[in-house]
């Protein structure tokens, strides 16, 4: 009974963190300076696949940051920004029960390949932290012999890659990204790899 109830405390804090993060990409924000239009909020959500030294699992990704365009095009863009998830080994067989939250610290440079009008492809690099924290349970391979629950933590660094197409009307202060391809690989055979929709909101003059 203790585990459900800390199962249900955990996708709680999960949801809730959601909707902070979609409301925040919704709220007006004004800046003070000349050149706001170069800066955004930037946010995002999707689903992905975790791997790390003891854990494994799939679940839901977010992300909100802060973000500079740079050149005469903004084809560059430097994001420093915060990740957070939350990972269950759902779909995964032979794994041991468990449920984890991941919290990331990250910097991307995003760069425009290709734009033709309000679309462009882009290409991500950068690098971040990662903590790992939460439950490992029973199950798994047979002769295991996992018969009762631990808590575990682990700290991760490594790069990340990505590509988007990436949808910037004009005149809005909105624009949208499609990231089909988002992966951080660290040491400790750490791997994470999530679909993510995305949205930034450009603060105002």
């Amino acid at each position: 009974m203790r585990n459900i109830i800390r199962l249900y405390s955990f996708f709680g804090q999960q949801m809730a963190l959601i909707m902070l993060v979609m409301l925040i990409g919704q709220t007006e924000v004004w800046a003070q300076n000349s050149d706001n239009s170069r800066t955004s909020l930037k946010t995002g959500l999707g689903v992905g696949y975790n791997e790390g030294y003891r854990e494994i699992g799939t679940g839901v990704v977010y992300s909100i940051g802060w973000q500079k365009s740079y050149g005469t095009q903004n084809r560059v863009r430097l994001n420093p920004n915060l990740g957070f998830g939350g990972f269950m080994p759902f779909g995964i067989t032979d794994s041991r029960d468990q449920f984890y939250r991941i919290s990331l610290l990250g910097l991307n440079v995003h760069y425009d390949l290709i734009q033709y009008k309000p679309f462009s492809l882009v290409t991500t690099t950068g690098g971040f932290i990662n903590y790992s924290r939460g439950l490992i349970g029973t199950g798994g391979w047979s002769e295991s012999d996992n018969i009762k629950w631990e808590y575990f933590y682990t700290l991760y660094f490594g790069v990340s890659v990505s590509f988007a197409l990436r949808i910037e009307p004009n005149n809005s202060k909105f624009a949208y990204e499609i990231r089909p391809l988002n992966l951080h690989l660290g040491q400790k055979d750490y791997f994470l790899g999530y679909l993510m929709f995305g949205v930034d909101y450009k603060f105002r003059k």
